[in-house]
């Protein structure tokens, strides 16, 4: 039983002196190695770029300030947008578009086209669309800010104010709150005025804008790609002839029904808005 005890004790000893010496050598060998993978894990890290540029951002920032904070502006532009037509075939539709805003509570829109010319009104109280083609028009009561009346026109007309992007209080704030990532892609003309390339993506929709360099940091085109629809459509918008000079007065937002028109429901309008969008422009 001594015999027993006395050998066991033996084991004991050497089992402990083996997870001493284990211990004693290993740790600093498997610490070491533990080091050299963070520091092998961390190191790409600092190269890793993060997903909006940060000229991009400051870029797009800048003109979201100018934006925003002008008092009043007007502003024309050339858009055109590819559909799809009954037959399946995509085409592209061009419409002109006559812009004034007035911050806080002013806004007015011409937009014409081959087939459409129509004017959107909101002064501080009310939106009022009219189709001078087809001689009607509809008033709903807005909220007293731009922001606010921009979203009201949207559900209650059926359809998305000219621009909206430039309109809002806060462009920047607008244009950025789905962006997943942004770049800079560099300098480049549009209509012989020297701009700043940027390209962001929101996933599934891509847009580009280019800005214009210098003192007066404007839009000066944005294409917007929508990937995840059928044909990859594009909408383009060209912009020409900013004027941060020129008073806005008030009756450029005050609506007087022309002679001869008809006033129908806003649900009228919003059916016929959709209809439209169905059938293609």
């Amino acid at each position: 039983m001594n015999d027993s005890a006395n050998k066991l004790e033996t084991c004991m000893k050497a089992t402990n002196r083996m997870i001493e010496f284990t211990t004693h050598w290993l740790r600093p060998a498997f610490v070491a190695c533990t080091l050299v993978s963070l520091v092998a894990l961390s190191a790409p890290v600092a190269d890793v770029k993060p997903a909006v540029d940060p000229q991009a951002d400051a870029l797009l920032r800048r003109m979201g300030d100018y934006l925003g904070q002008a008092p009043f502006f007007s502003v024309n532009a050339e858009v055109w947008q590819d559909i799809q037509m009954g037959s399946g075939q995509q085409v592209q539709a061009g419409r002109q578009v006559e812009l004034q805003v007035r911050r806080p509570d002013r806004f007015h829109a011409e937009v014409h086209s081959t087939r459409r010319n129509r004017e959107l009104f909101y002064d501080g109280k009310s939106i009022t669309l009219l189709n001078r083609v087809q001689n009607f028009y509809g008033s709903i009561p807005a909220p007293a800010t731009l922001d606010e009346a921009l979203d009201v026109a949207s559900e209650r007309f059926g359809l998305t104010m000219p621009l909206e992007d430039i309109i809002v209080s806060d462009p920047y704030k607008s244009a950025m709150s789905k962006v997943v990532s942004g770049v800079h892609i560099g300098p480049v003309a549009v209509l012989g005025v020297q701009c700043d390339h940027l390209a962001f993506s929101l996933g599934k929709v891509d847009w580009q804008i280019w800005i214009e360099q210098g003192a007066r940091p404007v839009p000066r085109k944005i294409v917007i790609t929508y990937k995840d629809e059928e044909g990859t459509p594009e909408y383009t918008a060209i912009f020409s002839n900013w004027d941060f000079q020129t008073k806005l007065s008030d009756f450029l937002f005050n609506f007087e029904p022309p002679a001869g028109t008809t006033k129908i429901s806003v649900e009228e309008i919003k059916s016929k808005n959709q209809a439209h969008k169905d059938g293609g422009k």
